[in-house]
């Protein structure tokens, strides 16, 4: 790992994760606010492609990337999963990734062989940017090399449908969603038989020019090539992550130079990035990349584990689950985040969420690393785990009990663990009959040191991944997932027994049973496909 200047990303970091108030300062309300933007990107005046309704409702491997597997992998990738009406329509629309206040800034884009592509999800349609092949241009963007993929996605982020409310604050939420979108595609590619490579590095000038995007209001932020699992099970792999890479360096400016510039027309909405965000366009132009040749890969450096009894994995069973019904069901809880008292199977909870750092291949770390985040977890009321706050090993599966840092720390020693998270959490969710709360932690000295100011979204968007699969696990035992990030991390890093300030709480994600709130929900369900 080779060290970098410290630069606009370390402390945009420092004031998005760990100084709440200076990173709210500019942020505006929500209601009523003449900068709110449409609730989905239209385009005018392109070619439009229906995709089937038809899709089944069990996910399982297919053996073609024909049509209705392309529509099976988008519905359920980031398909409209429910229409709510309250009292004030804030939140109408949701998917099948959570999104902060439902603004879903993270756009879709589709590189097939006949064209680019962008994910229109309410009409569950492809609108034509672009005619012809691209795919070879985007893996050449990512330094890689062999065999061409099924298919190329890449998410963007488009600011402005999150700036409106958060201002510079909205560079991190957009690069947490981009993860969590990259999270469930990956998952959902998996159960069809199909792997995603997650690309995090990547020139970005030539992505920007083949999408039409500019690259201040709404730049790409990962690109994931689609391959058949064992399409390259004979080849000769590369040692990074999986891939072998592209013997020839590539620049941004000789790729771009290969590709005509479009200008597709997308509907006017929401406020000029640029102008109401300096701060956010000066962190995303700095993590721009102009040449593969920059692009590394290094594991983090995790906390210590306490040195205390660990309770060991029991050899439990867990039920299979079907994916997409999970993911139908999944839900972030109502907008005052109230559990409900009820019982929980935590040795299953804590099974499944044992399993989710492997199985990914990311250009972040060397390959057979697993998701570059540690997670712990603070017990509420769980049966079969005590009350009280742990790190799950990696290697084991055990969960070892924390111990909190020193008095000095503003915690005290005599309350219980669920509590100690809960004074260092703005109000606003309810804490009583807690199940759980994750926290993922991140080396952010990993993340600047191996990748410059890029590193800030690497972070954010693995954390976001794996936040996902969090999400997913407790989905599948019907139990609601709230990612907060109104919380103080210094805090949070005492009531976790983390001693070094390298070591950095991303994610908070509480983890409950909810009613129903004053909300009335109407699932959008999939017709029954073969």
């Amino acid at each position: 790992m080779t060290a970098r200047e410290d630069g606009v990303g370390r402390e945009f970091l420092r004031v998005s994760l760990e100084d709440l108030a200076e990173a709210m300062e500019t942020r505006q309300s929500e209601y009523g606010n003449p900068d709110e933007p449409l609730k989905f990107k239209i385009y005018r005046g392109l070619p439009r492609r229906p995709l089937t309704a038809r899709v089944p409702r069990e996910l399982g491997a297919v053996e073609a990337f024909d049509g209705t597997a392309l529509s099976t992998l988008l519905r359920y990738g980031y398909g409209i999963s429910r229409q709510e009406f309250d009292t004030n329509g804030t939140w109408p629309y949701h998917r099948m990734v959570a999104s902060a206040r439902c603004l879903f800034g993270v756009q879709l884009y589709v590189c097939l062989p006949e064209g680019v592509h962008h994910y229109d999800a309410p009409h569950h349609a492809l609108v034509l940017l672009r005619e012809g092949d691209h795919r070879r241009l985007l893996t050449r963007a990512t330094g890689t090399a062999g065999a061409l993929p099924e298919a190329v996605f890449v998410l963007s982020g488009l600011f402005s449908k999150t700036a409106y409310i958060y201002r510079d604050y909205a560079y991190r939420l957009c690069t947490q969603e981009a993860g969590l979108l990259t999270g469930n595609l990956d998952l959902v590619a998996r159960a069809m038989g199909l792997e995603a490579q997650v690309h995090h590095q990547f020139v970005d000038e030539p992505v920007h020019r083949l999408l039409g995007l500019d690259r201040d209001e709404e730049p790409a932020l990962v690109v994931l090539p689609l391959h058949f699992a064992d399409a390259d099970a004979d080849a000769d792999a590369d040692a990074d992550a999986g891939r072998r890479r592209d013997p020839v360096p590539r620049t941004a400016a000789a790729l771009a130079a290969t590709i005509d510039p479009i200008g597709p027309t997308a509907v006017p909405s929401g406020l000029k990035v640029t102008q109401a965000c300096p701060t956010l366009t000066k962190v995303n132009r700095a993590s721009f990349r102009t040449d593969t040749s920059t692009f590394a890969a290094a594991a983090p450096v995790a906390p210590d584990l306490p040195d205390t009894e660990p309770l060991p994995l029991p050899g439990a069973r867990v039920p299979p689950v079907n994916l997409a019904a999970v993911l139908r069901a999944r839900d972030s809880g109502p907008g005052i985040f109230r559990p409900v008292a009820s019982r929980v199977d935590g040795i299953e909870l804590w099974t499944r969420l044992a399993r989710i750092r492997t199985g990914v291949t990311s250009d972040a770390v060397p390959a057979g690393v697993p998701v570059p985040l540690e997670i712990y977890l603070t017990v509420g009321d769980l049966d079969g785990i005590p009350a009280g706050c742990y790190r799950l090993d990696q290697d084991t599966g055990a969960l070892r009990p924390v111990v909190r840092a020193g008095a000095d720390t503003g915690i005290d020693a005599g309350i219980d663990a669920v509590t100690a998270i809960e004074r260092v959490t703005i109000p606003g969710p309810v804490f009583r009959d807690m199940n759980a709360i994750v926290h993922l932690v991140g080396d952010r000295d990993w993340a600047f040191d191996t990748f410059g100011d890029r590193g800030y979204r690497v972070l954010n968007q693995e954390a976001g991944l794996l936040a996902h699969r969090v999400c997913i696990a407790a989905a599948a035992q019907g139990i609601s997932g709230r990612v907060v990030n109104a919380y103080h991390a210094e805090g949070v890093r005492a009531a976790l027994g983390l001693t070094e300030q390298r070591h950095t709480p991303v994610f908070q994600i509480l983890l409950a049973r909810t009613g129903p709130g004053g909300r009335m929900i109407v699932p959008v369900e999939p017709e029954a496909g073969e």
